[in-house]
């Protein structure tokens, strides 16, 4: 205590003796003071800094557009938040991306009237990728006008999105999700782990629909090479006038499951009238499961994207992007979805060296080891989406979608 005494009589003792010391400590307060808020806190790039940066090459952007709930919802946040995280990512690296700083642009929601507006903007301002944190309206409405000639457009979901024409896909389209035919490998599969050898199984399909008329002939297929016995029926219109007698058929010639790519109103018709009959089948659903289905106990349906809501590995990336930009992620699955697909476009920046539309979207085609959560995906290059993604089995039970399984799922090598 008395060395401290001591010190501080010395101290004082000196700065009293000398003005010139007491003014240049002052000085050093005053300099702290004014430089200390630039050392703790990153200086923000205003848009003179971003204009520069873009005309002399070294800040490649991508465009945003927010999920349809909007930027202020929960999903919106929480996306924005994994973007930002990413982008800081890059900033905080020693070489960035292919040797450039990354901006990801905010933008307004899409709408039609003012999509092609929005495009030659894009294109003006050499904004080098579209992400897009929406669903399928974003993908109808932009597919036309920049399928072919860009800039690159990449879905963080996309399963209900047709991304091609004529079974190919389109040079600029990418998307996260497999096509929502995943589910005919996923009841493949299904079928191999919970049915007899030689069991019946029942397709409902609609003629008059020629996508789930596909679906139901490549199911009956692979089942058929399984060893299984297959029956197919078909519903016109997928309108329930014929379905009870189909059901009659169904049950007389043995079948186990019945697999409806019909709606899921006749779905709900068909349990009704099935549910307590004797040698009933069970009812597996080809749609994606919805609200509408949770009073049906016993029905299955296979998803893609609860095994991202049940990854706890996005509680860790929730974490991270709380700790760098002080946002709070509430949906986890949608910031997890939105760092990955932050992470294919700096990939597809890195491969292609370059921010015009043909070699980035060359690039993102081939582009491996993309990491969603505890998967690491691999871009099919025939499709412009994912090799595989993990698929859940979900039972309905007491009013809920309870998972019964979990596997990899392989997407097909076409596009409908």
């Amino acid at each position: 205590m008395r060395r401290k005494e001591n010190f501080s009589s010395a101290r004082s003792s000196v700065t009293k003796g000398d003005p010139s010391l007491l003014r240049l400590m002052y000085l050093k307060r005053i300099f702290l003071l004014l430089v200390l808020p630039f050392l703790l806190f990153p200086r923000p790039v205003f848009a003179g800094d971003l204009a520069i940066g873009v005309e002399d090459g070294w800040i490649w952007q991508v465009a945003v557009l927010p999920p349809p709930e909007g930027w202020e919802s929960e999903r919106g946040k929480s996306a924005l938040g994994a973007v930002r995280y990413a982008e800081w990512k890059v900033k905080d690296s020693a070489d960035g991306v292919a040797g450039r700083d990354i901006r990801f642009l905010k933008e307004e929601p899409l709408s039609r009237g003012d999509a092609e507006e929005r495009v030659a903007r894009w294109r003006e301002n050499g904004i080098a990728a579209v992400l897009s944190l929406g669903g399928t309206e974003d993908v109808s409405v932009l597919r036309p006008l920049l399928g072919r000639s860009g800039p690159v457009f990449l879905s963080a979901y996309g399963e209900g999105s047709d991304i091609g024409e004529g079974g190919v896909p389109l040079p600029m389209m990418f998307a996260l999700d497999l096509y929502r035919d995943f589910r005919i490998a996923a009841f493949a599969e299904y079928a191999k782990r919970t049915l007899g050898p030689a069991s019946g199984v029942a397709i409902l399909g609609d003629r008059f629909d020629p996508s789930l008329e596909r679906f139901a002939r490549n199911l009956g297929d692979m089942l058929s090479s399984s060893g299984y016995s297959v029956s197919h029926f078909w519903l016109p219109g997928a309108g329930p006038d014929s379905f009870r007698m189909i059901e009659a058929e169904a049950i007389s010639e043995g079948a186990s499951v019945l697999v409806s790519w019909a709606g899921s109103m006749v779905v709900r018709d068909i349990w009704r009238a099935v549910r307590r009959k004797e040698g009933a089948f069970r009812i597996w659903y080809g749609g994606e499961p919805g609200r509408i289905l949770l009073s049906f106990n016993g029905i299955i349906a296979a998803d893609q994207n609860v095994p991202l809501v049940r990854d706890r590995t996005f509680v860790t990336l929730g974490r991270e992007i709380w700790r760098r930009t002080r946002t709070v992620v509430k949906d986890e699955s949608a910031a997890g979805r939105a760092y990955a697909a932050c992470d294919w476009i700096f990939e597809g920046f890195r491969r292609a060296g370059s921010k015009d539309p043909g070699p980035l979207a060359r690039a993102m085609e081939s582009v491996s080891g993309i990491a969603l959560g505890s998967s690491t995906l691999s871009v099919n290059p025939a499709t412009h989406r994912p090799f595989a993604r993990e698929a859940a089995i979900l039972e309905v039970d007491n009013r809920a979608f309870r998972p019964v399984d979990f596997f990899q799922v392989t997407g097909p090598e076409y596009l409908p």
